[in-house]
């Protein structure tokens, strides 16, 4: 599928961004083309809010491919709690949340094409609710089912490739541990199926080998660590100031005075807002340096 030069942006929320699949994946391919990837992924991201960042932080890319997986913040967790199930009321707030996945979702495709770049759609990772986890049980699974079966309408209808993560996952549940105690975001080992599901579907592999564990090579660990700073810089940019609408409105100054607010205010500033906060207040008035390292070290070479 993929060619010597081609420039492939993964685009989605906080298991694209965490990007350790993506890792695997662009080393893998790196040994039979010399390509380009970059982790567009913002944490906490829906296809909704997407739509408000795409030119930003993917399509400025210039990319080739846009691989691009959203569902699991689009169906809205809380509405799928055991205690709302029959609710009239909240049946209607989960049609309206798939709708607007489902139109959401066609726009970001449509935008991608409209650059000149092929999509790739993924079927969204499962939801662990087959194993005891300490994290609440809800009933995510019919919501991330009719994500899947919009995702294969729109494959359909756009003559996108289509990359089923979630069918080969949940056939694994119970034998591997790949989704972490939340039910959500895979573990390693999850990352490491996932590439592998990728590589196979994409043909960049006749087969998937999930046995053999992944192994950074001295390169793309740099890459990824440098990537990954940026991560937590995109999060509060992207996930947190563009959601409160505040980009637009104030100074990278201003906003950097609030993250500090909220970083003073926070008990555990080991956890993901601390670090992401920290990192944010450190880079934002160098994030376009930081930026050009990420894609210095992102050669084709």
């Amino acid at each position: 599928m993929f060619k010597d030069r081609d420039v492939i942006c993964f685009f989605g929320d906080s298991i694209t961004a965490n990007g350790l699949w993506i890792a695997e994946v662009y080393q893998a391919i790196r040994k039979k083309r010399k390509v380009k990837c970059f982790n567009c992924g913002v944490s906490g991201a829906s296809a909704e809010r997407a739509a408000l960042y795409i030119h930003e932080r993917c399509l400025a890319f210039n990319p080739d491919y846009v691989v691009m997986m959203y569902g699991i913040n689009d169906i809205k967790i809380p509405l799928y709690k055991k205690e709302l199930e029959g609710d009239e009321e909240n049946e209607a707030r989960k049609k309206n949340a798939l709708l607007t996945y489902r139109e959401s979702y066609e726009g970001l495709i449509k935008e991608a094409m409209a650059s000149g770049a092929k999509v790739i759609l993924c079927i969204p990772t499962p939801y662990d609710d087959k194993n005891i986890k300490e994290e609440e049980l809800l009933e995510c699974r019919a919501g991330l089912a009719e994500c899947a079966n919009h995702l294969r309408a729109l494959a359909e209808k756009y003559d996108c490739p289509l990359v089923d993560f979630n069918a080969v996952m949940d056939d694994m549940l119970t034998k591997r541990d790949i989704l972490s105690k939340d039910r959500i975001h895979p573990t390693p080992e999850g990352h490491h199926v996932m590439a592998q599901i990728f590589l196979k579907e994409t043909g960049m592999q006749d087969s998937s080998d999930f046995d053999t564990p992944f192994v950074f090579e001295d390169w793309n660990r740099e890459r990824y660590d440098a990537e990954q700073e940026l991560h937590l810089v995109n999060f509060v940019e992207f996930g947190v100031f563009l959601k409160e609408g505040r980009i637009e409105k104030m100074s990278y100054e201003e906003r950097k005075n609030i993250a500090k607010e909220r970083y003073d205010g926070l008990e555990d500033k080991s956890g993901f807002f601390g670090r992401a906060y920290s990192e944010y207040i450190n880079k934002i008035d160098q994030y376009c340096l930081y930026m050009k390292e990420v894609i210095k070290k992102t050669t084709y070479v």
